[in-house]
């Protein structure tokens, strides 16, 4: 046996057992967003219909809306992807504006890549070979899945799946279905819920404007019809020759 050599692997394997859990890097949770399908799921799966509520859990960060110009064009792929897998559209938006910024070809130092950023574990447990990654909509749906999987696994609870999306549910599990004790998962669940509750607020201000724009064309219509009827002169009578004293 070769004393030195096994002496170094002792001492190796020493140092990274002293190391402290909570000391690992953000960068190094980000790169373990691994398969689902490598871990057991302790907890029961939720069939009932996420609403991700913001009143609990940590604060909401205070974020900067993303300029509409990266936005729009791809505001209506992501809008029919969402509804289509039942997802609320304003959450695969706060996701998509903290994980690329509205960037289809954002590629993160760990390797997530795409709309959704995704590791290519992950991509591959929907179904995406590495480059389909990079194609708008193939990334969306796999994300959005992603998001369901998630929600369903930690029963909707907001803090949970986003953490789950950033950090990898094993590490949420692994920290008891808690957010894990990463600087870089801390502030991203905060700053999701911002943009979440920012895009929330939009949708509800774009709902008002639909329904006064209803309500004036409804009312538009009936001041027209009303004028129409106003405007419309009686025919004038026809009168038969008998009517005329005539024979």
């Amino acid at each position: 046996m070769r004393v030195p050599a096994m002496l170094g692997i002792l001492l190796t394997l020493s140092a990274c057992s002293d190391a402290p859990e909570d000391a690992t890097r953000a960068s190094d949770a980000y790169a373990h967003r691994t398969m689902l399908s490598h871990y057991q799921n302790p907890f029961p799966q939720s069939l009932e219909p996420a609403t991700f509520d913001l009143s609990g859990g940590v604060p909401a960060a205070r974020v900067r809306p993303i300029d509409s110009r990266r936005s729009r064009p791809l505001t209506p792929l992501i809008d029919q992807i969402a509804l289509r897998e039942g997802v609320e559209p304003a959450l695969v938006h706060a996701v998509i504006s903290q994980e690329s910024r509205y960037n289809p070809s954002a590629v993160s130092p760990a390797g997530a890549a795409g709309l959704m950023q995704l590791m290519p574990g992950t991509a591959a447990d929907y179904g995406l070979t590495p480059s389909e990654r990079f194609d708008p909509a193939k990334n969306i749906t796999a994300g959005v899945r992603y998001l369901k999987t998630l929600a369903r696994l930690f029963g909707g609870h907001i803090d949970l799946v986003l953490a789950g999306y950033n950090a990898g549910q094993g590490n949420v599990l692994k920290y008891g279905r808690r957010i894990p004790p990463f600087a870089e998962t801390q502030t991203y669940v905060r700053r999701v819920k911002g943009y979440l509750a920012h895009y929330r607020q939009r949708a509800r201000s774009h709902a008002r404007y639909a329904l006064l724009d209803e309500s004036l064309r409804r009312n538009t219509l009936q001041r027209s019809r009303a004028r129409e009827r106003r405007d419309v002169k009686p025919l004038p009578r026809i009168t038969t020759g008998r009517q005329m004293g005539g024979l």
